[in-house]
């Protein structure tokens, strides 16, 4: 117990809303906004349930009364209680020990029966209130109410006083709202013991060290276990090994930052397999309290849909075409880049450098064609790193039109047909210019290079699931229509021309790619995209993009391309690929940076801790060991949380989660890229 008048660290004051569910009042404000961050109780929004409970239902009460709670006694007290000593203004935070000093004689015996867990009204004799010098005294009967915590335990009582210098039956009727006031408080307590108890999502309680302290009936049931043989357990022994590090991560934000992202994780039954749950949580400052529901029969049913879906999709002829369509483009780019080095290593072998440059050009030729290719590939298999963002549909389109009519030539007629205020969306504007100047191209061969390509775009609003019960739910969507009026298509024809490397074009004219890009960036975007053509009534190629509710954000000019150099800042690079590194570290340096190298997720780690600080970390999401280069950017900003991170990617298992990419200083590029545009896009977020 703190001894009354002893001082309490300040603490930063913060804002609070409303804290009770009535309507608004004095006192309901004057206890919103104290600063309770300078008492034991600590700031109002990491209060457990249970004091939260018995303050919303003390400030309800009629008659004086007030909340005492913690070691030291903390009141939380409503305005009837005000006036029962000469405090200015009020009583709120300080020790109830100090408050009634002067008849702690009298008090001090049924406060300690109260915290041993003993309920007492105090009538005879009632207790002599001196108000003030001027105010009459008063006589008055105390009860002491035990109040308890989550776990149980007695952590403080409820303080109410009766006047009982009025009538007998005043004095009655204040004694039975007393009575029944307790009720309540009882009550609601039963009824979150009962919340606990029939609950069909999994609970549990756990400790800082991550050991399970209690869990309700409904974690037994699935799980199988007895109480007595995980009580104590440390959790992590129970989660799949494979999610061990994602819990980590997860557990590490919510009881440094209250970061209450929900986790999917396996826990152990006691048979010996795993079942999955869907876990959010909150850490009220003492225990960590998880609720999880049981997804194992959602995902073994989405994982057989997604079964059933690959064997239908699984054609030989598709797996024939696209190993030979690839080996083909590969063998052809490949030939120009080995034989361009071939000669450029003649030539410096004979100490000529005659059409060095040449060769030079050759071979980047086929580096960005090879990389055009993969990325494509990587589009249609829906594996691309997207980087959306909310557009305004009709200007981004627009400013798309330079680089279409370059795609289409000065013999095509462009006309656009879009809706007067289509709604939003959210894409990535570099996948949808080469997705719309790969339509235009396709048109413009169609129209043998003389012809009309129209471009519109409309709102949609689905009433029903398109194009079936399989496809896009029902709601709003922005069309997109590229329609040209060439020789058409036939239904075989269309049937296959998403697939990739499948072109109706003469050999060597073509990759068959563009097609297959644009139904990968559509679908991975959200959206379905299908055909309509006939022989001799042209292609009309139509996409469904959903709707976007976010804001959008003011148009940005783009900062001209700089190649000014570093002033040394310290930079940690991240990637498995040994080859690629050491070419990244050397352009780096040789632009200005010290550059620090590691290739696994570990190494990185122990240099970010012994090495530090840095100015900027390059990292690859796709990292040995189980531990991706994202936990990896999560565990150096739990460290320092204004890191900057510039991802680098050729292939996610998993996309990049928009929350982390929208962090100030977070950026991702896709592999393959020139090494001037790393160090360009390295100093972009130095700049910031």
């Amino acid at each position: 117990m703190v001894a009354p008048g002893t001082p309490r660290e300040p603490t930063p004051q913060v804002k609070l809303k409303t804290l009770v569910a009535s309507p608004p009042d004095l006192m309901g404000e004057r206890i919103a906004g104290f600063d309770w961050g300078r008492t034991s109780l600590g700031p109002l929004p990491r209060w457990p349930a249970s004091l939260r409970i018995a303050v919303d239902m003390m400030h309800l009460s009629p008659f004086p009364c007030a909340v005492v709670w913690g070691a030291d006694l903390c009141l939380v007290h409503n305005d009837g209680y005000r006036a029962l000593r000469a405090v200015t203004p009020d009583a709120l935070g300080k020790s109830f020990d100090a408050l009634w000093a002067d008849v702690w004689s009298a008090v001090g015996p049924w406060v300690f029966k109260a915290l041993d867990g003993h309920s007492n009204f105090v009538e005879d004799p009632p207790l002599k209130i001196v108000r003030a010098e001027s105010a009459e005294p008063l006589w008055c009967a105390f009860g002491y109410a035990p109040l308890r915590d989550e776990a149980g335990n007695v952590a403080g009582f409820l303080h109410t006083v009766i006047e009982t210098t009025a009538s007998v039956d005043a004095y009655r009727h204040w004694r039975e709202q007393a009575q029944d006031f307790e009720h309540q408080i009882k009550r609601h307590v039963a009824e979150r013991e009962q919340l606990w108890q029939l609950s069909r999502e999994a609970m549990m309680t756990i400790t800082p060290e991550l050991r399970l302290q209690s869990a309700n009936p409904a974690w037994y049931r699935i799980l199988g276990w007895e109480e007595a043989q995980v009580l104590g357990m440390p959790v992590l022994e129970l989660v799949h090994p494979a999610d061990r590090t994602e819990v980590q991560v997860a557990v590490c934000g919510l009881l440094q930052y209250s970061n209450a992202e929900q986790v999917e994780t396996r826990l152990r039954h006691h048979d010996g397999h795993y079942r999955w749950f869907r876990w959010g949580g909150r850490f009220d400052g003492t225990l960590l309290t998880a609720v999880g529901r049981d997804i194992t029969d959602d995902r073994e049913e989405a994982a057989r849909q997604s079964d059933a879906l690959m064997r239908n999709n699984e054609r030989m002829e598709l797996v024939g075409q696209l190993a030979g369509g690839m080996g083909h483009e590969m063998n052809n780019l490949l030939s120009g880049i080995g034989g361009s080095l071939e000669l450029l290593q003649r030539r410096l072998q004979e100490g000529r450098l005659e059409r060095v440059e040449a060769y030079v050009d050759v071979a980047r030729d086929s580096v960005q064609r090879a990389m055009e290719l993969t990325h494509r590939l990587l589009a249609f298999s829906r594996h691309q790193p997207l980087a959306p963002k909310p557009l305004v549909f009709n200007r981004q389109l627009r400013l798309s039109e330079p680089l279409l009519l370059r795609a289409l030539g000065a013999e095509m007629c462009l006309h656009w047909q879009l809706d007067v205020t289509p709604w939003a969306v959210s894409l990535d504007v570099v996948q949808l210019e080469k997705a719309l100047i790969n339509l235009c191209t396709n048109a413009r061969e169609a129209c043998l290079e003389r012809g009309t390509i129209t471009i519109r775009s409309v709102n949609e609003r689905l009433a029903t699931c398109f194009p079936n019960e399989g496809g896009l739910p029902p709601g709003d969507y922005v069309a997109l229509h590229v329609e040209d009026d060439g020789h058409g298509m036939a239904a075989v024809d269309i049937a296959k021309a998403f697939e990739p490397f499948f072109t109706t074009k003469p050999i060597g004219r073509g990759s068959g790619l563009g097609l297959s890009m644009v139904y990968g960036f559509v679908g991975q975007s959200g959206g379905y995209t299908w055909i309509e053509s006939a022989p001799g009534q042209g292609t009309r190629v139509c996409m469904l993009f959903p709707r976007c509710h976010e804001p959008v954000a003011e148009e940005l000019k783009p900062a001209p391309r700089s190649q000014r150099m570093a002033q040394g800042e310290r930079v940690l690079l991240v990637d498995d690929e040994l080859n690629l590194r050491a070419v990244m570290r050397e352009y780096l340096t040789e632009r200005g940076f010290d550059v620090t190298e590691a290739g696994d997720a570990n190494t990185a780690l122990a240099c970010f801790r012994h090495d530090g600080p840095f100015d900027l970390v390059i990292t690859d999401i796709g990292l040995p060991g189980g531990f991706s280069g994202r936990q990896v950017a999560k565990a150096m900003r739990m460290q320092l949380a204004q890191q900057k991170i510039l991802f680098i990617t050729g292939y996610a298992d998993q996309p990049v989660e928009a929350q982390l990419l929208e962090q100030p200083g977070t950026a991702l590029m896709n592999k393959p890229f020139l090494l001037a545009d790393l160090a360009d896009q390295a100093l972009c977020l130095l700049d910031e």
